[in-house]
């Protein structure tokens, strides 16, 4: 009976140390403007509004609107090239009948706001450099691809 006493006053010691890595773990993770809590730990566990596949946000929400002046933000920061993204988001705009400046999702993703349904936005300005950076690529990329998916 002390034999197995033991045994599981170490099973609960070792899963109590093992939360304790985790959560000291999150705590040192960098952090990522749009993110719920300011930081990448929602992308790391997987959770947040419109968090798709490895932790990144979800393109599927984004309206025509939207993934278009994505496309404008993507291109002007050098995330995208000019000659792949232009004629996707000109063609884009014609079909959404987008006018610009009385667009507010087309001037939220014109400032990198990604709209991921239900209220919910993620921001690719201020990526910044390594992984954030890596993310912002990744992200517009998507945001191409969905974008040549709707036409």
């Amino acid at each position: 009976m002390t034999r197995h006493f033991a045994t599981l006053s170490l099973a609960a010691a070792l899963s109590v140390a093992s939360v304790a890595s985790l959560s000291a773990a999150r705590a040192q993770m960098p952090t990522m403007p749009g993110m719920p809590g300011g930081s990448m730990s929602g992308m790391a566990m997987g959770g947040g509004s419109g968090v798709g596949m490895m932790g990144l946000p979800s393109v599927s929400s984004a309206g025509p609107s939207n993934l278009a002046g994505l496309l404008g933000f993507c291109v002007q920061n050098n995330y995208l090239g000019a000659s792949a993204a232009s004629p996707v988001m000109s063609s884009l705009g014609q079909k959404a009948g987008i006018n610009g400046q009385g667009d507010s999702q087309y001037q939220a993703g014109q400032n990198g706001i990604l709209n991921t349904g239900n209220g919910g936005t993620f921001s690719l300005a201020g990526a910044g450099q390594g992984i954030k950076q890596q993310m912002t690529q990744k992200i517009c990329n998507m945001v191409l691809s969905r974008a040549q998916s709707i036409l």
